[in-house]
């Protein structure tokens, strides 16, 4: 090849830590393609408890929007208002729950928007979501913004 006619190689901007390939289960960098649900060990009790959802009309919309999100790309997901949250920016007592359940050796938790303030708190591996809290008071990671 002649002096300057090398291919210039176009410079990408790094993919969101969301779609890049993970190093760890518990990594908040995996992509999502197709994802499932686990709930063998949803938290039934605590302050987040799946008890909590007592109402059938609620459990049914909750579990509806679960199953909407089977087939979302993760673009969707994100734009949704679900993302990975860091353990250290959850509430005091959503880290003291982790500890008292341990489940507290993990980097993140993938909250899931239900609507407004509802949120669903999973224990992300891999594609597979175990689930763990429903929060409908979006208490497990407040937020400064209104209807959030």
């Amino acid at each position: 090849m002649a002096k300057g006619s090398q291919k210039k190689v176009p410079k990408t901007r790094a993919a969101p830590a969301f779609d890049k390939p993970a190093k760890h289960p518990h990594s908040r960098e995996m992509p999502i393609s197709s994802i499932s649900w686990r709930f063998s060990r949803i938290d039934k009790g605590g302050p987040f408890s799946w008890s909590d959802l007592a109402e059938p009309a609620d459990y049914k919309a909750v579990m509806e929007r679960l199953h909407c999100f089977e087939t979302m790309c993760a673009r969707e997901i994100r734009e949704s208002g679900s993302h990975d949250i860091d353990i250290v920016d959850l509430s005091k007592e959503a880290r003291h729950r982790l500890q008292e359940i341990q489940q507290d050796d993990i980097d993140s938790l993938m909250s899931f928007r239900i609507t407004g303030a509802k949120r669903v708190f999973c224990i992300r591996e891999r594609e597979v979501m175990r689930v763990l809290w429903y929060d409908p008071d979006h208490q497990v990671c407040p937020s400064l913004k209104k209807h959030t």
